[in-house]
């Protein structure tokens, strides 16, 4: 059997934490519209809800290769996350408002997921969850736990270089 792609992955996974989330989103919704809520609100509601479940998930399920280094801050991810998701909120409900005249609610809740979902991908991948570079640490062993300096860099007897 052949094996998927590292980027094939990423997507199947991005798509279940949105199918995950839009489940809840949708449960939000329906709740918030028997109580009498208007559609707007509940699915932005539901929308705003789930976002939070969608950033630990996406944390780490899909971009969890994409740790944070230790001097950068959670909080600035979450942040990124969260402009993401009020960019993503406009689109999402911008659509849910014209579908809604036409669809049931869950279907028109969901077109504005489809019509947000590429826009978050690409965010998530290109700002939120990029590819940070290495940090530089004092590894110089053949094994990543081997953090012993090379000879030359090793005071000599007179305190200068080893080559003393």
């Amino acid at each position: 059997m052949r094996r998927l792609r590292p980027q094939a992955m990423r997507l199947a996974r991005f798509s279940g934490v949105g199918l995950t989330c839009f489940a809840i989103q949708a449960g939000i919704l329906l709740a918030l519209g028997r109580a009498g809520v208007p559609g707007p609100i509940a699915n932005a509601t539901g929308f705003l809800a789930s976002a939070q479940v969608n950033f630990l998930l996406s944390t780490y399920v899909t971009w969890s290769d994409r740790r944070l280094p230790r001097a950068e801050p959670w909080a600035r991810r979450w942040l990124s996350f969260q402009a993401t998701v009020a960019v993503s909120l406009a689109c999402n409900t911008g659509v849910y408002a014209l579908a809604s005249g036409f669809l049931p609610p869950v279907a028109a809740a969901a077109a504005g997921v489809c019509a947000g979902a590429l826009l978050t991908y690409l965010a998530s991948d290109h700002l939120v969850f990029r590819r940070r570079r290495a940090a530089q640490t004092d590894h110089f062993g053949a094994s990543l736990d081997d953090h012993r300096r090379p000879a030359a860099a090793l005071p000599g007897p007179n305190g200068g270089p080893a080559a003393d």
